[in-house]
Parts: structure tokens; C-alpha cells; sequence
């Protein structure tokens, strides 16, 4: 008997050991990503519901100078999606519709009579984007979109399929707009209200809601998003407040169904718990949103980045990596928002990783909490050159700056060379205040791709703006030398060599 219980008491200690390593490595990623800008915001992990590992790291206001803390609020950007599917999925329980339903017997302003809504929830429907609302918007820069607006500009797009239904996986946001749209019809209430009342309130999620330009929400702890220079991630830059970031966070701001669901870590738990529990839905439907989806040919509707290859079912992802057990997931990006909710559905393990910064490895390192979850090792992608030098040059300076290039040119284990990449700082410190550090990069770009047009052509571009004239027009000779129809670059000549 002594023998037994000491087994027992063994088997014990090495579980709590393995767990307390396990949670150690999380913690060490976790930091390592932040110190390399990578990752902010909020970090929950569970097992069978129970918090295993929380932190909160990064600013949730600049301006007030406030942190993110356990109960800041995040826009989930596509994460929303899942509450749509569950919206939709419950109304087929209730018998309101049925998932081979064509999208036109709820819809019935929309001329296309052949896409599904179970093609909508798998994005396997052939519909583009939002592409179709470039010309609405060209024709009028002030307007907001609705969900009310999208059938119309379908119609008057004849790009707006991509493809036949059901013959190919293409992401869609418009598709999940469509959806809303039949929530609200079906159950003749606002989309808003009928994810209070069926989803958020049945799981105990007091503090989620949508929040648009449209429906502003007042919530003290909502953080604010932010966009970064590539070349200095450590300047927030608000999101809103960039140009190229206008027409997604105004314009189509006032969509919903495909983003725009403002929650938290814990209030995620509840909902990950009330899936398990059948508070919200039944069991038998969430094996069809984790299903994967089949397309026309019999093959299965794949998507999901690098090595995170995965299926799509209804409203969900599901990862092919069945090494830990089943794992269905979302993940979402916007300006100011990326976001992650993995759950190990063999396991009980949840994963929920919530940014206000747009740092898109959030994905991946959001996958790698989970792999290290269960003993694994964390996924490590290759660094860029083209970062680790100008970072390093408007960190410290240019001396500096050569040193880490030199030490780490050779090492392709762990570093990349992109000459696009290159390009991009170079401009971007340049036309950010940061001439001198830029010009350098320009310079060292046409040493390492001496071969490119490109790059002879953008420093010569710098130069140029410099009022370097005479070096700018070296720099354009040899870019014609290299590419004899570059327009640019015999435009730009003529300039400089005018009166």
C-alpha cells in the first residue's frame, strides 16, 4: 500500500512540475515577444475552464496614460465572426431557417438566387470582400456603411463573385454582413440586441457588446488601438488618426456581423465554458461548425497561414495539426485590433490572446501558447534584416546599426534578406522625419541588390528630395541602365535635367 500512495504521490508531483514549466515557458515567450514588440494586450490561458496563466502587458490609453489591465476591452475584429455563427446556427435549431436555405428566400432584394447561407458561414460562397463598395464609396467619401447597403452593391458589381458557389475557399466579409442581415430579419430584432439576448447575457458576458460608428457604447475600460512605424514599433501611432486606416475604421465602421464585437479575456472564458455547458447551443450544431467544409470537387475548404494550416468549417477554423487534439480556433486583424480565441476541444484548453496593437505575428504567437501548453516548442519564424537595422539605427545610430547587420548577414538560420522589405524602411524613415537614417538604408539597400532597378530608382527618389540633384540623376541613370522602360525614372530626368 506504502508503495501505491508513493507512486500516486510521485505521478502527482510531476504532473504539478510539468505544469508549473509549462506556464514558466509561456510567461518566457510571452516576455520575449513583448520585448521584441511583438506581442501586448491581454494573454489568458485555461485548462478545463480554470485560469492557468493571465497577464497584462502594454497601454490602453497613451493619452491618459492608462495600461491594459484584467479588465480592459478589446475589439475582436474577425474572432466576431464565431458569434454570428452561433447566432446563425441557433436560429436552425429553432427551425427559422435551414443552413442549405439560399441566401435570397431571406434576402430577397439580392439578385444572385444560387449562394447558400451554410456557403456564407464557410466562406465558399464565390462573393468577394467588400471590394464592391469601392465605387459606392468613390461616388460619395461620406458615407458609413451599413449591413443595409451591401445587397445593393452586389447587384451593381459584376466582380462581385470571385467565384461559382461552392467552387473555391475565399475569405469574405461581406458574406458574415449577409448573415447579420438574415439575423436580423429571421428574428426581427437588431443584430446588436440579438446577441445581448440569446448569446452574451445566456453566458454571463456582461461586458460585451458592438460598438460602431453608428452604436457607440461608452466603456471606461475599452482600450484604445494603435498602429506603429515599422522601423520604431516602440511609437504608437493611433490608429484612427492615420490616413490609410480611414476608410476601415469610418467608413465600413458601421458594419457588423463581421467584426465589431467588443469583449474580454474573462468574459471569452464564459463563453468558451457555456459552449461546453449547451447554455447557448447544442452540441450537435457545434459539430457542424467544427466540421470541415467540403467544396464542389469533394476536396475540403483549407485555409490559415504558414505552418497553421487549417479547415474551415461553419464560422470556424480548424487546425490540420491533430498532434494535441482537436483544435477549432478564430483569429482577427484590423488597424488596432489582433486577436486570437484557440480551443483545444479534446483537451479543454482555451488560448485567448487580445491586442490593441496591429502586430499580426499575434497569430502565431498566439499558436505557440498552445503548443508550449502541451510540451511542445514554440514557432519560430525568421527574423527580418531589413528590422534589425533600422531599428537599430534610430535606436542607437549608425555605427551601431552595422555592427548587428554585419553580425547577422551570414546567419540565414535565423535572419531574412527582403529587398522589398529594404525598400520599405528606407521610404518610410525618410518620409517620417527620419531622413538621414533613411538615406542610409536606401544607400545599403543598393549595395546588397546592386542588380535592382528599384532600389537605384527610390534612392535617387530620397535624393532627389534632398536636393542632391546631381547624385539624384546618377542614381535614375543607372536605374534606366537596369530597366530602360521604367517610366518613373525617365519622367523624373526629365525633370531634373529641365531649365
Amino acid at each position: 500500500m506504502k508503495n501505491i500512495a508513493l507512486t500516486i504521490l510521485l505521478l502527482i508531483s510531476n504532473l504539478v512540475l510539468s505544469a508549473q514549466n509549462s506556464v514558466q515557458r509561456i510567461d518566457s515567450l510571452v516576455v520575449l515577444k513583448n520585448a521584441e514588440y511583438e506581442l501586448s494586450g491581454n494573454i489568458l490561458i485555461a485548462e478545463k475552464g480554470k485560469v492557468i496563466y493571465r497577464k497584462s502587458t502594454g497601454i490602453g490609453n497613451t493619452l491618459a496614460n492608462t495600461p491594459v489591465t484584467s479588465v480592459s476591452s478589446f475589439n475582436l475584429a474577425s474572432v466576431s465572426k464565431i458569434f454570428t455563427s452561433v447566432a446563425i446556427l441557433q436560429l436552425t435549431e429553432q427551425g427559422k431557417l435551414s443552413l442549405s436555405d439560399p441566401v435570397k428566400k431571406y434576402i430577397p432584394e439580392l439578385n444572385n438566387g444560387l449562394i447558400s447561407i451554410s456557403q456564407l458561414l464557410s466562406h465558399t460562397s464565390g462573393l468577394a470582400d467588400l471590394q464592391m463598395l469601392e465605387k459606392p464609396y468613390a461616388e460619395d467619401t461620406s458615407k458609413v456603411f451599413t449591413i443595409a447597403d451591401i445587397p445593393g452593391a452586389i447587384n451593381k458589381d459584376k466582380n462581385a463573385f470571385r467565384s461559382a458557389p461552392g467552387e473555391k475557399w475565399s475569405y469574405s466579409n461581406s458574406g458574415y454582413n449577409l448573415l447579420a442581415l438574415i439575423v436580423e430579419r429571421v428574428s426581427r430584432t437588431s443584430f446588436s440586441d440579438y446577441l445581448t439576448s440569446h448569446i452574451f447575457r445566456p453566458a454571463g458576458m456582461l461586458n460585451t457588446y458592438i460598438n460602431t460608428v453608428l452604436i457607440n457604447v461608452k466603456d471606461p475600460n475599452r482600450v484604445v488601438g494603435y498602429d506603429y512605424l515599422n522601423f520604431a514599433p516602440w511609437k504608437l501611432l493611433r490608429a484612427d488618426s492615420l490616413r490609410q486606416n480611414h476608410i476601415e475604421l469610418m467608413h465600413l465602421d458601421g458594419l457588423i456581423g463581421q467584426s465589431n464585437v467588443v469583449s474580454t479575456t474573462a468574459d471569452l472564458l464564459k463563453f468558451d465554458r457555456a459552449l461546453y455547458n449547451g447554455q447557448i447551443i447544442k452540441r450537435s450544431s457545434l459539430d457542424k461548425a467544427f466540421t470541415p467544409t467540403r467544396l464542389n470537387n469533394g476536396e475540403l475548404a483549407t485555409s490559415g497561414w504558414k505552418n497553421n494550416s487549417c479547415y474551415y468549417g461553419l464560422g470556424w477554423q480548424i487546425l490540420k495539426d491533430t498532434s494535441n487534439g482537436k483544435v477549432v480556433f478564430h483569429t482577427g486583424g484590423m488597424p488596432g485590433a489582433v486577436t486570437a480565441f484557440i480551443r483545444n476541444i479534446t483537451k479543454d484548453q482555451t488560448v485567448i490572446v487580445l491586442n490593441n496593437i496591429t502586430h499580426r505575428s499575434t497569430h502565431g504567437s498566439a499558436m505557440s501558447l498552445l503548443y508550449l501548453l502541451n510540451g511542445g516548442v514554440p514557432q519560430r519564424d525568421k527574423k527580418s534584416m531589413a528590422n534589425e537595422f533600422s531599428r537599430t539605427l534610430v535606436k542607437h545610430n549608425v555605427n551601431e546599426a552595422w555592427a548587428r547587420f554585419n553580425s547577422i548577414k551570414t546567419d540565414t538560420t535565423h535572419f531574412y534578406l527582403d529587398e522589398r522589405e529594404m525598400n520599405l524602411a528606407g521610404l518610410s524613415m525618410f518620409f517620417n522625419n527620419y531622413k538621414t537614417q533613411g538615406m542610409e538604408v536606401l544607400r545599403l539597400n543598393t549595395v546588397l541588390f546592386p542588380n535592382s532597378a528599384n532600389v537605384y530608382d527610390s534612392l535617387a527618389m530620397a535624393l532627389a528630395e534632398s536636393d542632391e540633384k546631381q547624385n539624384a540623376i546618377l542614381m535614375y541613370r543607372r536605374s534606366l541602365e537596369l530597366n530602360p522602360k521604367s517610366a518613373s525614372a525617365v519622367n523624373a530626368l526629365k525633370k531634373l535635367s529641365g531649365p
